[in-house]
């Protein structure tokens, strides 16, 4: 059973990579959570503008980051189509995979570090939030090109 990393594959990974970021900077702007995030982790306007100096790092970082998850999510999704699971075509197959990353990964080690970290649910919320809507959209998109 082999995958095939054609080019198909690949835009479909840029795709929903693109996505996943497009997400991630509309989530966290300030007037969406962005305001309601820095107040959670407990940041001043001082403290603002030093982010601010570290947010080229951050959106690299982003971006690499959001290019790995979509293709292991994609690499999930076509696995699970090979192995005839019965993973349902299209864009449900894809969010169904999504989901369930993030529920399995994500939101697991998501919901413990933030409380061994001591971080509120105000916080974990806003993260979770932005990592599921993420990953559905990613799943969505690979769905449809995959």
């Amino acid at each position: 059973m082999a995958i095939m990393l054609d080019s198909t594959f690949f835009l479909a990974v840029i795709a929903s990579t693109i996505g996943s970021f497009v997400i991630g900077g509309i989530w966290y702007a300030g007037p969406v959570f962005g305001n309601a995030w820095m107040a959670a982790l407990g940041k001043t306007d001082a403290d603002k503008e030093a982010m601010r100096k570290q947010a080229p790092k951050g959106f690299v970082a982003g971006l690499i980051g959001a290019l790995i998850a979509s293709f292991v999510l994609a690499l999930f999704l076509e696995y699970g189509r090979q192995a005839n699971v019965g993973l349902p075509a299209g864009v449900l197959g894809g969010i169904v995979v999504g989901f369930l990353v993030w529920f399995g990964f994500l939101m697991t080690t998501g919901v413990s570090g933030a409380i061994f970290e001591g971080r509120s649910g105000k916080l974990l919320g806003i993260n979770q939030g932005f990592a599921i809507v993420s990953y559905l959209l990613m799943g969505a998109i690979l769905g449809i090109w995959l």
